[in-house]
């Protein structure tokens, strides 16, 4: 795989985690949220200008201004709804294989100036 073009969009609010979608949130609150970071991933995408592309690759890093360990997956409802905010901004038409071809999640950076979801998005090419 040959790799293309690469943007970073960050959005400034502690990440959704597995813990809390399925220990806490009720389900207006899930949907809330999912709308909340879908939205805002749409609107950072469409900030920064991303065309419409092919294929993509995505790397995810929670940034976390505390010491609070978190698992290395645990905010994958926030990298998955940051995805489809990338399909409502027409990066890709879908978020299924063809279009996004790996999505890694990096370990949380620890005491950041401010709670964060980081995304690298890099566009894939054949």
């Amino acid at each position: 795989m040959t790799v293309g073009r690469m943007w970073n969009l960050e959005y400034q609010a502690r990440p959704i985690t597995m813990n809390w979608i399925y220990g806490r949130a009720s389900r207006a609150e899930r949907n809330n949220a999912n709308q909340e970071w879908r939205g805002a991933f749409a609107l950072l995408a469409r900030e920064q200008k991303i065309p419409t592309l092919t294929r993509i690759q995505v790397t995810a890093w929670p940034m976390l201004r505390d010491r609070r360990i978190q698992d290395v997956g645990a905010c994958f409802p926030a990298v998955k709804a940051a995805i489809d905010g990338l399909v409502d901004a027409d990066v890709v038409p879908e978020d299924e294989p063809r279009y996004v071809t790996m999505i890694a999640m990096g370990p949380p950076v620890q005491e950041a100036p401010y709670d964060a979801l980081r995304l690298m998005v890099i566009e894939d090419l054949p």
